[in-house]
């Protein structure tokens, strides 16, 4: 759903790749970049990135893998820099076909806030409704901000604007400029 959110705000058409993936190589904020969206099962996702290493050989560093994730609350979203898979298969196909874990990752959360549910399977491929998928449509929101960040400035700042908890003691961006302007006047 992110990679949907960027290509509407940039109006950019995928093209497809059989049944592997959809992509579209442009420039988003001056940079050049490769929008892609696996169309493998969500465990084979590494195929994809594989296929787009052959296609633009990138350094794997280079890339943002946006994912949802179980283990996050719905809406919510984390950036981190390089890390394991934790939990999800999707993510440990594309680590197994990069050979590495070094590469950073936009982390969606959809983990249902009211009841933890037993089948995993079963929650993630029903689609969600009502004030559920308004929330995931908010972290979505969130993810494509963060992206666009990324490629404007790097991924240390956004980081630090984007994984603050709520009611986290870290300042947003324009609080910290003003308390600062106060502590210094």
């Amino acid at each position: 759903m992110c990679i949907e959110e960027i290509c509407r705000r940039h109006d950019i058409a995928l093209a497809g790749l059989g049944r592997i993936l959809h992509y579209k190589k442009t420039r988003i904020c001056g940079q050049d970049v490769v929008l892609a969206k696996p169309m493998t099962y969500m465990n084979e996702s590494g195929l994809a990135v594989h296929k787009l290493q052959k296609m633009f050989s990138f350094a794997y560093s280079d890339m943002l893998v946006i994912y949802d994730d179980i283990d996050l609350q719905l809406g919510s979203i984390r950036i981190r820099e390089k890390g394991s898979s934790g939990t999800h298969k999707g993510m440990r196909s594309v680590i197994q076909h990069c050979g590495t874990q070094d590469f950073p990752r936009l982390r969606i959360g959809i983990r249902n806030p009211v009841r933890r549910t037993a089948d995993i399977i079963r929650y993630v491929l029903k689609p969600l409704k009502g004030q559920s998928f308004a929330k995931l449509q908010e972290g979505v929101v969130s993810a494509a901000e963060a992206a666009q960040m990324i490629l404007e400035n790097d991924i240390h700042g956004t980081m630090n604007i984007f994984n603050r908890r709520k009611n986290s003691l870290l300042l947003q961006k324009e609080e910290a400029k003003t308390s600062t302007r106060r502590k210094n006047e």
